[in-house]
């Protein structure tokens, strides 16, 4: 008896990962013939032989990720993530993993995004802190709408002699997002101007444009020929506060060297310039600025950005005397599915 199913055992492993290559050859044949769907298919057959194939999981990432099926790729790119022994396959599925979260959050029904930024200025002495935080609720393709909370503050700030107009804002916003990189705001809420002691109810209309020019590498591996990236950020924003009874202009050019020193951690040398004006000609809102800047970045996927950016102030309008100052602190951009 032993001697009958022993052969028959065997033969039906060496079946089974027959068949599991077939499925693994017919995945590639249908994905060179640019069949992506039927390859999908074939690779999850061969995966449930073959769970930790992770050259499979790899495809199979690239083909989800293709079809917007933003979650299933995520699990495969954080598969080969955590257990190929390829060092370029980790590098390729730990930076594809960080992008796809941020992505998944735009077809998301919901969404959280915050903004916080903080740092010292050396010139006023002055700690000075920006939060601004949206709920997004899909209402509609590139439509989104919900509460937002918006804080501006600083230390230094009294009723006596004003440094930063220190206010507490909530309210409800609409969001259009034109193209990918462009979208127009309108935001009505309810703000606490502090020091002036004054509530209203204010409307923010506001166009905004952001690009990266390049690419900054998001992780490497300690095995990676290429440890630099060398990119351009650009940001415009157009807007008119209520509150203020006034418009703002602003752009922001950042050109970055990033050194990667592991992992998700890197440090970076950019330049800046950032260039404002108003509609009413305020001389603190109207003015250049130029510097230079280091930023870390440790090695934890969600971390703020700690910096030191010495920087030079040119005033348009009234008698304000230029300035230098050293400011230092952090800044914090995160989005996610909620």
């Amino acid at each position: 008896m032993f001697k009958f199913v022993l052969p028959v055992v065997i033969l039906i492993i060496s079946l089974r990962v027959t068949f599991s290559q077939s499925y693994a050859d017919s995945g590639y044949y249908y994905l060179n013939q640019g069949n992506r769907t039927t390859a999908s298919y074939f690779f999850e057959l061969h995966l449930k032989d073959n769970p930790r194939d992770t050259k499979t999981r790899l495809q199979l990432g690239y083909i989800y990720y293709d079809q917007r099926k933003y979650d299933r790729s995520l699990r495969q790119f954080d598969y080969v993530g955590r257990h190929s022994s390829n060092s370029k396959d980790v590098e390729i599925s730990k930076s594809a993993a960080l992008v796809i979260r941020e992505e998944r959050s735009f077809t998301a029904p919901r969404s959280i995004d915050l903004y916080f930024y903080n740092y010292f200025d050396s010139y006023q002495e002055n700690y000075i802190a920006n939060l601004v935080a949206h709920i997004n609720f899909k209402i509609g393709k590139n439509f989104y709408a919900g509460p937002y909370l918006d804080v501006y503050t600083d230390t230094k700030t009294t009723k006596a002699f004003i440094y930063n107009d220190r206010f507490f804002e909530i309210g409800g916003f609409f969001r259009y997002y034109i193209l990918k990189n462009l979208f127009f705001e309108f935001r009505i809420g309810y703000t606490r101007q502090i020091d002036l002691d004054s509530s209203k109810i204010n409307l923010k209309p506001m166009l905004i444009y952001y690009n990266r020019f390049g690419e900054g590498k998001v992780y490497v591996s300690s095995r990676s020929s290429t440890k630099t990236s060398l990119y351009m950020d650009m940001y415009y924003a157009a807007m008119y506060d209520y509150k203020y009874r006034n418009a703002f202009l602003q752009v922001v050019l950042q050109q970055v060297l990033r050194f990667h020193t592991g992992g998700y951690s890197y440090i970076e040398n950019y330049l800046v310039e950032n260039i404002q004006f108003d509609s009413r000609k305020l001389d603190y809102n109207n003015y250049l600025e130029v510097g230079t800047g280091v930023r870390f970045k440790p090695n934890v996927m969600y971390f703020p950005l700690l910096f030191v950016e010495p920087t030079f102030k040119t005033y348009f309008y009234g008698s304000r005397k230029n300035s230098f100052q050293i400011k230092a602190g952090f800044l914090f951009n995160f989005r996610s599915k909620i």
